[in-house]
């Protein structure tokens, strides 16, 4: 592992989140030498009726103790035509998502990540050879999203376990996620 995670043998967990109208979440526990997928969640943005991806957050944290990261797909409006009719909503998912790290102090670190980065990084054929595929239904495509987050994230830090098996070279043992 490199100098942005935690060395210790327990290793870290990994929030990653794709924010927007139907939030997409997930939580990886990272370890020097494996990682695995723990929970997942497609979290609509609805805070009055009580729907918010920030509450889940605040639970998996609370029934995971350990070092917690957060990473989550940074928004920009451009100035484009499609400007006008863009969807805000993840702009009010990362709000949230501020106070709460302002006011909990909840992440050891935090990462914002562009949205580009990770589509081109962990295509699907990388994310079935992590295991974080996590089939064609139209509710996991968010948490898809997520975790190429995370692959693109992992990868970046050259983070072997993720690389070895996402980017393994013909021959080589892919069976990483454990």
């Amino acid at each position: 592992m490199d100098s942005h995670t935690n060395k210790s043998p327990e290793g870290y967990f990994l929030n990653c989140v794709d924010p927007g109208g139907d939030t997409g979440m997930s939580l990886l526990h990272i370890r020097p030498d494996s990682f695995r997928l723990l929970e997942c969640a497609t979290v609509r943005w609805r805070p009055r009726h009580g729907e918010n991806p920030v509450a889940t957050l605040i639970q998996w944290r609370e029934e995971h103790p350990g070092v917690h990261h957060l990473l989550y797909e940074d928004f920009h409006l451009r100035n484009t035509k499609e400007a006008a009719s863009t969807d805000t909503t993840p702009l009010l998912v990362i709000g949230a998502i501020e106070q709460m790290i302002f006011e909990r102090s909840p992440y050891e670190q935090t990462f914002a990540q562009e949205p580009v980065a990770a589509k081109h990084i962990a295509t699907d054929d990388k994310l079935e050879r992590l295991g974080l595929h996590l089939g064609h239904t139209h509710a996991q495509r968010h948490v898809r999203d997520a975790n190429r987050h995370a692959v693109a994230h992992l990868t970046r830090r050259r983070y072997l376990p993720v690389c070895q098996a996402a980017f393994a070279r013909r021959g080589a043992r892919t069976g990483t996620n454990r």
